[in-house]
């Protein structure tokens, strides 16, 4: 997930506060669930839910959706988790989506007249 980090802060401009407010928020969860105590979501498929459907490159979807796929496998056929992993997902998925929604900043176009 390094990729999709380093891909937001290239693409940095063109998001507007509330899409960096959102980024954090993801990440703060994923991170809070092993330094923390948040309970029922797993901040493994809460990120890479989140970073499948919000990046653009094809290198952290790609990777992104290999991961996810052995987080799922782990989650439910060896540890039988299936509230936090589904709640993950659902929670990573409403937020690309509600950031998918929002417009884009004007920051990032340049004015070439």
């Amino acid at each position: 997930m390094f990729a999709f980090m380093l891909e937001r802060v290239e693409h940095t401009r063109e998001a507007n506060f509330f899409q960096h407010g959102v980024d954090f928020l993801v990440f703060g969860l994923a991170v809070g669930r092993v330094v923390g105590n948040v309970p029922f979501i797993s901040g493994h498929t809460l990120l890479l839910s989140y970073a499948l459907l919000c990046s653009k490159s094809n290198i952290v979807r790609i990777s992104a959706l290999v991961v996810l796929a052995q987080t799922l496998y782990l989650k439910y056929f060896v540890w039988h988790d299936f509230v936090t992993s589904n709640v993950g997902i659902v929670l990573g998925c409403a937020l690309a989506l509600l950031v998918s929604l929002l417009p884009k900043s004007k920051r990032g176009e340049r004015n070439l007249e």
